[in-house]
């Protein structure tokens, strides 16, 4: 299994995730010193002629394990880019999609042709080796060789004499042939081996490969000898892979400060053999500047922040048939998930909207039901509803700041309670303190004061923004987030759009008349990036975004890049307040964005966006000191 950098994903690095390190490595065989003969539990098939020609090679070999090596982790140019953005990277066997699978099952393979080949060879080492080729290697001296390759790599220098004389390969097929192997012995010599040089952890994983062996080899099972071989080799793998990510942890700050001068190398010599397109890369950068402003400043570092903004530009679905540049090689997987963060919240403001439109419409509506039923109309009193008829009444349109009574205007002020004798008594009611109200000179029946029900009188603070409706607004923000994390499918907003229509109808106490309009309204928005309600909400997020990202990259540009990797990768405060969800959603999305651009801009503005083509080499290299300069 080649293993693959990846993303945070557990503890340690030999991956407890992964389903198969409980199951794979390598099994050895232990023989008494009187021959024995081996019967496969259940059905044989024969032993065919590809199963004895065809040589395969261990999944994990010292060859598959070798971009583990420091030397090859310090050269590896993808991974010291990525290690700057992810404090949690580390080596995982890759067994993700496809690929994976096709490895899974060449795994498979390997293992059930040693089970094959092995007993075949018990039972009769005459008749099977009379159809190997000459110096042709079968499925067990190949993979005793690759134990023997990867725990060199393991031990220190004053071991490895001790693993030659006791894990010598030739004599132990010697031993085979004579059936005087001892594989018990052999496999309790690897388990004080490898214990002395791996994680406590691995303990376990080292006692059951050495059971499997020795009961495989007592009760004469080659499937458990097999097994114990795969968990051997899963073992030695697990070290190896744990011993690369020790290295890592602590090369990690070397590596981030270097990168810039490790990068531009790696770059120039890219650029001079032509397989980095630079002049696609610095037309796309010329084009920036016709980009608004967006309250970018323009000054004084105008060249960044004209960068900055295509950046964010490419972090748009709206600008998607934009090409990415080819110097965002390496981040490309970055805005992808940017792209589709930023996505998400412009929808998630869509639906937002749509909820707060609906639901101050069927509030004013209700107010009015409640001013209809309830204000006696021969009283006398002012409301905003018992107004001298106008002409300016039949197009009157409720703004949205305009300051409507509650239902809690309309309390009741008192009642009557009836005594056991029969007589009654005028209970007055209490307020919002606990106090008692006073008597009106108005009915006891529940009706609006004069304070209460005059425009002029009302809270300073509007309906929309008081403490109850924030948090409605919050909580009916997060139960849409909550639906769309139930699907994982790449549509998942026209998938969900029915769902987070009738949340939305019902947050607003509407109609369910009004969903399947509602539905067909959101659905067409959520898909339909030129659509002016998509349009409007994406500006409402880049105005929240862009003042985040100001601050930020004025935060980052004096510092030096092991200290942006150290603030950029901080934990963020944990949300005291669901009303704060959104505002962390922007800084968390303004935090990556700052970055990967401060470091981008580190990197390549000397080499492809403050170059002018036509200088010739020593210009280039004045300019290229002068660029190295900028943040």
């Amino acid at each position: 299994m080649a293993p693959s950098v990846v993303e945070k994903n557990g503890e340690s690095c030999g991956d407890e995730n992964h389903e198969s390190q409980e199951n794979f490595g390598l099994t050895t065989c232990r023989s008494s010193p009187p021959p024995r003969t081996y019967s496969p539990p259940g059905v044989e098939r024969k032993l065919s002629a590809h199963d004895v020609s065809t040589s395969l090679d261990p999944p994990v070999t010292k060859k598959t394990l070798g971009e583990l090596d420091v030397n090859r982790i310090v050269q590896n140019p993808k991974l010291r880019h990525d290690i700057n953005f992810d404090p949690d990277l580390h080596f995982r066997p890759n067994l993700d999609g496809e690929k994976g699978r096709r490895k899974t099952q060449k795994q498979d393979e390997f293992y059930e042709t040693m089970r094959i080949q092995l007993g075949s060879y018990l039972t009769d080492r005459e008749a099977f080796e009379s159809q190997l080729k000459e110096d042709e290697d079968w499925c067990l001296p190949g993979t005793l060789k690759a134990i023997e390759g990867i725990i060199e790599t393991l031990v220190p220098q004053r071991d490895r004499s001790t693993v030659k004389e006791s894990f010598n390969v030739d004599l132990l097929m010697q031993q085979f042939r004579k059936g005087v192997a001892d594989l018990p012995k052999l496999a309790l010599w690897l388990s004080q081996l490898l214990k002395c040089h791996c994680a406590p952890m691995r303990d376990p994983w080292v006692d059951e490969m050495v059971m499997q062996i020795s009961k495989g080899d007592r009760e004469g099972d080659v499937a458990l000898l097999v097994l114990g071989m795969r968990n051997l080799l899963g073992v030695l793998e697990a070290m190896k892979l744990d011993v690369a990510n020790h290295q890592i942890r602590c090369l990690r700050p070397l590596l981030i400060q270097d990168t810039v001068h490790f990068e531009q190398k790696f770059f120039l010599k890219k650029i001079a053999t032509r397989r980095v397109d630079i002049d696609g890369a610095r037309a796309w950068y010329e084009r920036l500047q016709d980009l608004p402003d967006l309250g970018m400043p323009t000054q004084p570092q105008c060249n960044f922040w004209n960068f900055m903004k295509g950046l964010v530009n490419l972090t748009l679905q709206s600008k998607s048939n934009e090409m990415v540049p080819h110097t965002f090689l390496f981040d490309e997987e970055r805005l992808i998930k940017l792209r589709a963060d930023i996505e998400d919240l412009i929808k998630l403001e869509i639906c937002m909207h749509m909820f707060s439109e609906l639901e101050r419409c069927y509030r004013i509506q209700a107010a009015r039901s409640i001013a209809d039923v309830d204000t006696p109309t021969s009283s006398g009193m002012s409301t905003p509803y018992s107004r001298p008829g106008s002409p300016a009444d039949r197009s009157f349109v409720v703004p949205f700041n305009t300051r409507l009574p509650l239902p809690h205007h309309f309390r009741e002020r008192g009642f009557l309670r009836t005594s056991p004798s029969g007589q009654q008594q005028w209970i007055p009611g209490m307020d919002d303190e606990g106090n008692t109200t006073p008597l009106a000179s108005s009915s006891p029946r529940s009706s609006p004061s004069s304070t209460s029900s005059t425009p002029d009188t009302c809270p300073s603070t509007p309906l929309y923004a008081n403490l109850p409706y924030m948090n409605t607004f919050s909580t009916v923000r997060s139960s849409l987030q909550a639906i769309l994390a139930s699907c994982n499918a790449p549509d998942r907003w026209s998938q969900m759009a029915p769902d987070l229509a009738l949340r939305i109808v019902d947050a607003a106490n509407a109609s369910l008349a009004r969903l399947p309009y509602l539905e067909q309204h959101l659905e067409y928005h959520l898909t339909n990036p030129n659509s002016s309600l998509y349009k409007a909400a994406e500006e409402r997020v880049l105005k929240q975004l862009f003042p985040a990202l100001r601050s930020l990259v004025d935060c980052y540009t004096p510092l030096t890049n092991h200290q942006m990797f150290e603030r950029a990768t901080a934990p963020m405060p944990a949300v005291k307040h669901p009303s704060a969800q959104n505002k962390e959603e922007v800084e968390d999305i303004a935090t990556r964005i700052a970055h990967i651009g401060v470091l981008h801009w580190r990197v390549w503005a000397p080499l492809a966006y403050l170059v002018n083509p036509g200088m010739n080499q020593e210009e280039q290299s004045a300019s290229f000191g002068r660029a190295s300069s900028v943040p």
